[in-house]
This record gives structure tokens, sequence and C-alpha cells, in this order.
């Protein structure tokens, strides 16, 4: 059994030269249209991080400033 890449580049040989860039064409759209999406599946942050927010953090969850993580690592 033929691997991929063998098996595209087998069926690209027999394709006509118009085929072909056709084929590159749709290639080219399919990849654009991977980025494009990655990009359009990251929500939006419409808020920016207030001065208070590692306030509420702390309340949250555990948190640790960079000084206390050197104290607690002894740094």
């Amino acid at each position: 059994m033929m691997q991929p890449k063998e098996k595209f580049d087998h069926l690209f040989q027999k394709l006509s030269e118009e085929d072909k860039r056709s084929l590159l064409d749709y290639m080219e759209y399919l990849v654009t249209r991977a980025e494009q999406k990655i990009w359009e599946d990251i929500p939006d942050f419409d808020h920016p991080f207030s001065e208070n927010q590692p306030a509420s953090n702390r309340e949250k969850e555990e948190y640790l400033t960079l000084e206390e993580l050197k104290k607690e690592l002894n740094l």
C-alpha cells in the first residue's frame, strides 16, 4: 500500500497542468482557511486586567506574588 505522500504524488502526476494548478490553489485555500479558523476560535478579550485583579484572584484561588514565591523558594 502506498504512503499518503506517494499516493498524492502518483495521482498528481496524472493530472493535466490546469488541474494541477487548480489543486494547488485549493490546497492553499485549505491551509489559509485553517489558519484563519484558528484565530477566529480564540475568544475576544474585551476588558483589561485592573490593578485589583491579583487581589480578586487571591480570593478565588491560590495566588502568589513574585516576592512571595521567592521567599517560599528561599531565593
